[in-house]
């Protein structure tokens, strides 16, 4: 080996050594020091020197050692994943919890033991270190009475590349409306699954009583584009919700999307009585179809006067197309005082 290599590996050695020392001076600065060194020179050999630290009276110095520890930890330290996770400390079982992952075999016995942990934290990294070793658990993880759990076995399933309809279909059934949302969610990530029409009644049953659900899976049928008769019927009663969420979310999912492709969607949307969603989508919609969805509504007397106002408003400055144009110039003489105010306003705005 070369003699350079060998002289700068000596000098490492001896510095890492040297601050190993540092760590007992009584002087605090200089332990400070130390540990700081020690993270910089990044060497995981420097770990055992750290164990002591957890006792500290300082928790300074023990916050930093859990944190070398977790970071350095390898297969060696199975005893000491064995011993933090019987410490009384919960701050030491969750990094039992951490490290045993990266000790070998023995990693799912010791987080086996910290799954019924009385400490939440402590068992809620002992459930997402062991789902990600071992899928088995996500059947056990589902029915756990702790959302949290819940959450974790979720968020693994998602991950999957098979999964069993079955399992989703509990998810949807589930208590906590957080859970259903992450099971509309696996759908819109999975369009395979969501396109077999299998889920169309679970989401339906639960989007009577759910909104979020229901804004949910208004934005998975954006996203899919594919027309559903069975959600057509439904869309118009969900619509009548003047959720600023649900308004926020709608507009700019279809802001993208051709509304062509999804005409079925949009002209429900359109013919639905929530005039605030309508008005914000066209808005913000430059095409054919967003045109003629104007004109109809301009050329609606059965329409809300406030919604065809703000059509035009929404114009102003704007050169438009012959057909609008005259539309407008037309309604300058509509018995309604504030949408013909606001038809000469128009004409004003672009002169």
């Amino acid at each position: 080996m070369n003699r350079s290599i060998l002289a700068r590996m000596a000098s490492g050695s001896y510095v890492l050594k040297a601050t190993i020392r540092q760590l007992n001076n009584k002087d605090v600065r200089l332990r400070r020091r130390a540990v700081r060194k020690l993270f910089e020179l990044d060497d995981p050999t420097a770990i055992d020197a750290f164990i002591p630290l957890l006792k500290d009276s300082d928790e300074w110095f023990r916050g930093k050692a859990l944190m070398a520890i977790q970071r350095w930890a390898s297969m060696k330290d199975l005893n000491l994943a064995e011993k933090l996770s019987n410490s009384k400390k919960p701050e030491e079982r969750i990094l039992a919890c951490r490290i045993a992952p990266k000790v070998g075999k023995s990693s799912e016995r010791i987080l086996k033991k910290m799954l019924d942990d009385e400490d939440n934290l402590v068992k809620q990294n002992a459930w997402k270190n062991i789902l990600n070793l071992n899928d088995d658990y996500i059947e056990e993880a589902i029915k756990s009475s702790d959302v949290g759990i819940r959450v974790l076995a979720v968020d693994k399933i998602q991950l999957m590349y098979n999964i069993d309809n079955d399992l989703i279909k509990k998810i949807f059934d589930d208590d906590s409306s957080r859970i259903r949302k992450k099971a509309i969610n696996i759908l819109k990530s999975k369009p395979e699954l969501y396109s077999s029409g299998e889920f169309d009644d679970v989401i339906i049953k639960i989007a009577e009583n759910d909104n979020n659900i229901q804004i949910d899976a208004l934005i998975m049928l954006i996203e899919s584009g594919e027309r559903n008769e069975l959600f057509i019927q439904k869309i118009p009663l969900w619509l009548e919700n003047e959720n600023s969420k649900m308004i926020k979310l709608v507009v700019e999912s279809t802001e993208n999307k051709d509304w062509g492709e999804i005409d079925w969607l949009i002209n429900t949307i359109m013919s639905s009585s929530n005039d605030k969603l309508i008005s914000r989508m066209l808005r913000r919609k430059k095409s054919i179809e967003a045109d003629k969805y104007r004109k109809e509504i301009l050329l609606d007397d059965d329409r809300n006067a406030i919604l065809r106002s703000r059509v035009i408003e929404d114009l102003f400055g704007k050169e438009q197309g012959k057909e609008i144009t005259e539309i407008i110039h037309d309604l300058e003489n509509n018995r309604n005082e504030s949408i013909s105010e606001t038809a000469k306003m128009y004409r004003k705005s672009i002169s």
